[in-house]
């Protein structure tokens, strides 16, 4: 009996530093997209700051993307994550602009973040789906550091 709590009690220590270590900000870097043109895939590499607070049973996390040249601002994305051992999977649901030839139409867009944080450093990786998209890009890369302060 004293095994199996002294078990929970590891357990439940672990998954709660797992937490600790991504709640915070980070400056992180990721693909924000691509552009596809020709056939040819071109991906758009942003950066931002990450929010990721504890509520409740999930995790939070808000996006706020800094500028991209030549593109319009693209606005905060609020995304959640259950309270689990990482790596931590985040969902958000979001727009995304389509341009066919000059074009532009407004479709549903789904980005899943599997994210992973180790002290300072920040990994993982970002996969978006995009409605009426039949390009399956697969997972790109996200790094990022903690900010202090």
């Amino acid at each position: 009996m004293i095994r199996i709590v002294l078990a929970g009690l590891a357990l439940t220590a672990t998954t709660l530093q797992a937490q600790q270590e991504l709640t915070g900000t980070w400056e992180i870097t990721y693909a924000a997209g691509a552009r596809i043109e020709n056939g040819h895939r071109t991906v758009i590499n942003a950066t931002g700051n990450l929010t990721v607070a504890a509520e409740g049973d999930s995790l939070v996390a808000t996006l706020a993307p800094d500028s991209i040249d030549g593109l319009p601002r693209r606005p905060a994305v609020r995304m959640t994550a259950p309270r689990t051992p990482g790596p931590h999977k985040f969902v958000a649901h979001t727009k995304a602009n389509i341009n066919t030839n000059g074009d532009i139409r407004e479709v549903d867009a789904t980005a899943t973040w599997l994210l992973t944080a180790n002290g300072d450093s920040l990994t993982g990786t970002v996969e978006r789906r995009i409605e009426g998209i039949d390009h399956d890009a697969g997972a790109e890369p996200v790094t990022g550091t903690r900010k202090k302060g």
